[in-house]
Parts: structure tokens; C-alpha cells; sequence
């Protein structure tokens, strides 16, 4: 960083002379380059202007910067600084976590996709200002995640170049730690609005995701990359759905701003996902559910059109099959027990159980 406030200036103003002549990028993504780049040699700026004195020492006021109450309250009527509302904020991560095969990776492909074509997430969480999104995926083979996004490119009536400023690729599991560098390049070079990784566990190298000491680095790479651009980090949950968080060290979430939690569900048909929101910063939303929109055969991957906001709360329907296959999987599960994790009395566990227990001795 350059040691003068004109220094960082001229840093920031050859990045954009450099971002101008930049081949073959299209005039879309050239913008959202441009628009990151500024926003860079603003940041710059400002750092250079913050150093002051103390004592004959020079103090860098960031990342180390000590604020006063008056800084706090410069900010005191603005709103939270939404990307996708409700659900990322601009600096900071957002945690997905469900069992395997529980449409988390599916729903985020589909929220890339919809957020940069339509300006919302769902059909119903607003961003407003996201032009580029990017999707890393580690799991799923290219060709699942091609036949995915050919499904949700149909839903959505595009053709292969009218969403240009959605991004994907699938370079399998690598260490975030050691890839560090090379991601936030990607980062800088695409200037997405936001970026999903899928899924934690490939990112770990050969490190214990249940060890604090392991997890340590993979989360300060994390928070460091989401002052790049926001990252939604999807991973697993631990086999027991009692326990309703992403599997491994008890403290990873909170170093997320916001945190969702998937149980997935199947009525009639349809694949639905019952969806637990808790964010620092308060959401409208804390319980809902999504409802996946497909085609045709949907043992084709092709057959998604999209994932949609279904409505507060569980399905109608599926609160009771959650009870009996909690009841099923743990029998020795109280209804207290079951009730916690359905958000239902044990009142109604009781009177689902006991229903189901009629109709068996009927």
C-alpha cells in the first residue's frame, strides 16, 4: 500500500487504466471490474489519510484501527449493509448447513443465478445491486452442475448470453488455506457480488474439522476473503438432526453474521426444504421453507427450473411427517426432545404420535 494518500491514488487509477484494456472481457463484467477497482483505491485512500501520530509512533488505523464513539455514531441511521437482505451482509460470511443431499447447493446455484438475472434471491429476498455472482463447486461433478444450470437457465427464459455476470467453476476439493491467494485473484479478476463455496468439508486439506486448532486457519481465510467479496459457505451437519448446526467444531458459526440450516422434506412429490435463519444483524425472516420447481423427469438434473420461496414455516403437512421420522430414527426421543427440533409443543408431538399409533393398532 502506498504511503501517501496520492500514491494510493495513482495505485487505484492504473488498476483502472489496466481494467479498461482488459481482453475479452465483456462490457458487463469490464463495469463490475471497474466498479470493485474504485472501491479498492477509495479504500486506499482513506487508509493512507487515516494514519496519525501517537506519541512519534505512526499508527495504521486499518485492519488495526481503534474507533471512538463518534465513529459509531456517524453510522447510527443506517441499515444493515444487505447484499442479499435477510440473508448476506456486504463484509462478513453467511453459513449453510444441512445433511447430505438436502438442496443447500442446489438452492445457492439457483440464488447465484436468480440474483444476478432478477435482482432477488428466491423470488423473495431482495439484491438490489448484485450484477455478479460466483460459484465454486468441490463436490458435484461438471456435468451435474451444467444440467443444473441448464434447468434454472430454462426456468428463468435465458439464453446462454444473457447472464453474463454469473460465474461457476468446478475445480474439486483444495486446501482454502494454501488457495488462498489464487481465490481472492479470482475474486479481484471477476468482481463478484458475492461467492458460494460448496462445501466446507473438501476445502480442508488433510486438517480435523472437529479440531479448533485445525479449523482455526480455514475460517480466518474465510473472514479475510469475505472483506473480498461476501462468501455463503456451505457445509454438513452432523447425522443426528437433533442437532440442528453445521457439523464439526461447536464455535464455526459464530463466526458468521448469519447462519441458515436446512431439513429437507418430500411431499406429494415435491422436494421442500425446511429452512432455520439466525442473523446478527436481524432478519424479517428466522422461518421458512423452499419449494423446488422442476419439469419432467426429476431423476434429471436438467428438470429444475428453480428454487423458490415457499412461505413462512414448515410446509403445511410436513411438521407432522418430521415428528414421525424423528420418533422412527430415535425411539427413545421424548416428545419434548422432538418437539425442540420441529419448533411444535409436545403437545402436538403427542397427539401426532398418538394418531399414528391408533391407526397402526386400527
Amino acid at each position: 500500500m502506498s504511503a501517501t494518500p496520492e500514491g494510493a491514488l495513482d495505485n487505484g487509477l492504473q488498476r483502472l487504466a489496466q481494467a479498461l484494456v482488459l481482453r475479452g472481457m465483456p462490457q458487463a463484467d469490464a463495469i463490475a471490474h471497474l466498479r470493485k477497482e474504485a472501491e479498492r483505491a477509495k479504500q486506499e485512500l482513506s487508509d493512507a489519510a487515516a494514519k496519525s501520530s501517537y506519541d512519534g509512533a505512526v499508527v495504521q488505523m486499518r485492519p488495526w484501527a481503534v474507533r471512538t464513539l463518534a465513529d459509531a455514531m456517524r453510522g447510527a441511521t443506517e441499515e444493515p449493509p444487505w447484499v442479499v437482505k435477510g440473508l448476506l451482509l456486504e463484509d462478513s460470511a453467511t453459513l449453510v448447513s444441512a445433511q447430505p443431499h438436502s438442496i443447500k447447493s442446489l438452492s445457492w446455484l439457483a440464488a447465484a443465478m436468480q440474483a444476478v438475472a432478477q435482482q432477488t434471491v428466491w423470488g423473495h429476498f431482495e439484491a438490489p445491486n448484485v450484477e455478479c455472482a460466483l460459484f465454486v463447486e468441490t463436490e458435484d461433478p461438471v456435468w451435474l452442475v451444467e444440467a443444473r444450470i441448464r434447468g434454472f437457465a430454462k426456468g428463468l427464459r435465458l439464453n446462454d448470453s444473457e447472464l453474463r455476470g454469473f460465474r461457476y467453476l468446478r475445480p474439486g476439493p483444495f486446501d482454502l488455506v494454501q488457495e488462498e491467494p489464487t481465490l481472492r485473484t479470482l475474486i479481484r479478476a471477476h468482481g463478484p457480488d458475492f461467492v458460494v463455496l460448496s462445501t466446507l468439508q473438501n476445502l480442508l486439506g488433510n486438517r480435523n474439522y472437529k479440531e479448533q486448532a485445525d479449523m482455526a486457519p480455514v475460517v480466518a481465510a474465510i473472514i479475510r476473503l469475505s472483506e473480498e467479496s461476501p462468501i455463503v459457505l456451505l457445509t454438513h451437519s452432523p447425522w443426528n438432526k437433533k442437532q440442528r448446526r453445521a457439523a464439526g467444531t461447536v464455535t464455526l458459526s459464530a463466526n458468521f453474521a448469519t447462519t441458515l440450516h436446512y431439513a429437507k422434506v418430500e411431499k406429494e412429490g415435491i422436494t421442500l426444504a425446511h429452512v432455520k435463519l439466525d442473523s446478527k444483524a436481524g432478519s424479517a425472516e428466522s422461518d421458512f421453507h423452499l419449494k423446488v420447481d422442476s419439469e419432467g423427469d426429476r431423476n434429471n438434473p436438467t428438470s429444475v427450473r428453480g428454487v423458490v420461496y415457499g412461505g413462512k414455516g414448515w410446509p403445511r403437512g410436513t411438521k407432522e411427517q418430521a415428528i414421525l421420522e424423528i420418533a422412527e430414527e430415535r425411539p427413545d426421543a421424548t416428545p419434548k426432545e422432538i418437539a425442540e427440533e420441529v419448533d411444535c409443543t409436545d403437545r402436538h408431538v403427542r397427539k401426532v404420535l398418538g394418531k399414528e399409533k391408533n391407526g397402526q393398532e386400527a
